[in-house]
């Protein structure tokens, strides 16, 4: 990951048979869709789309949370119509920093749309023009962070997402297997109804392990994490830190996958900081 902003760094794990419980490409996407804008919610800095071996959504979900977090103005230029983007409408705004286009804001989101023979380039960033880069290593079409330091002319410098002092949202990557995805440094959380009840008492037992990174890891609405990774050949017990229950005595008889995130991303959220 390349994003750090002076706090714990928080990774969602989620599969890729996330949207199995449907086959409408409607409800699919909302769906998704309510993951990204749990993400967001909870200033998550990266979503990993883990494969599982039945049901393969991890394109479809990757490109889904890619689009939402993208501002609304470089959406066309990096998004080519598709079948994936197809029900795009259903998803909710995340409304986050990176998405606006206030004049005051310093930081920017942008798209190379030139390279000139001189070196300086010229970047989409939400303006009436284009602003200049001067003396960058960029190539057309290259998504980038940048910061504006004159407005007359408009001129930006590139910036790394570390730089930026606000929530700049999510990296999405899609990982072979769940045993990849839990090969990560830092606290790994797994989620699971086998877990121990994420009450003060566990949740002080987190804060208490917190370091750099925390990735939090949600089974699939058919298959817990133990059954997943029994399935590929390991034990829960070894690739994570805490087995945790976010929602005791559950009144439902299942809990769906988006709604776990948005509980369990709530608990964590409380002791984050």
């Amino acid at each position: 990951m390349s994003v750090n902003r002076g706090r714990t760094l928080l990774s969602l794990l989620i599969p890729a048979s996330l949207t199995e419980e449907t086959a409408d490409p409607r409800i699919k996407t909302y769906k998704v869709g309510q993951v990204a804008r749990a993400a967001s919610i909870f200033r998550v800095d990266e979503i990993v789309v883990y494969k599982t071996p039945k049901r393969d959504d991890s394109r479809f979900i990757s490109t889904v949370l890619r689009y939402a977090e993208t501002p609304q103005y470089l959406r066309k230029e990096i998004f080519p119509m598709q079948g994936a983007l197809r029900h795009i409408g259903v998803i909710p705004p995340l409304r986050i920093p990176s998405h606006t286009v206030k004049e005051e804001e310093e930081y920017r989101e942008g798209i190379v749309t030139k390279v000139g023979t001189d070196g300086n380039a010229w970047v989409d960033v939400g303006s009436d023009s284009p602003a200049m880069l001067p003396d960058a290593k960029v190539e057309k079409g290259q998504r980038v962070t940048v910061r504006i330091y004159s407005r007359r002319p408009l001129t930006v410098e590139l910036v790394k997402r570390s730089d930026v002092p606000l929530y700049w949202g999510y990296e999405v990557r899609i990982a072979d297997t769940l045993h990849d995805a839990l090969e990560t440094d830092g606290l790994r959380i797994a989620t699971s109804r086998l877990g121990h009840p994420l009450a003060c008492e566990m949740l002080s037992e987190i804060k208490s392990k917190i370091r750099d990174k925390v990735s939090v890891a949600f089974g699939s609405p058919s298959k817990g994490l133990e059954q997943l990774l029994h399935d590929e050949g390991h034990k829960l017990e070894d690739h994570s830190d805490c087995v945790v229950n976010s929602i005791p005595n559950q009144g439902t008889a299942t809990v769906r996958a988006e709604e776990a995130i948005y509980v369990t991303l709530g608990l964590l959220n409380l002791i984050r900081q």
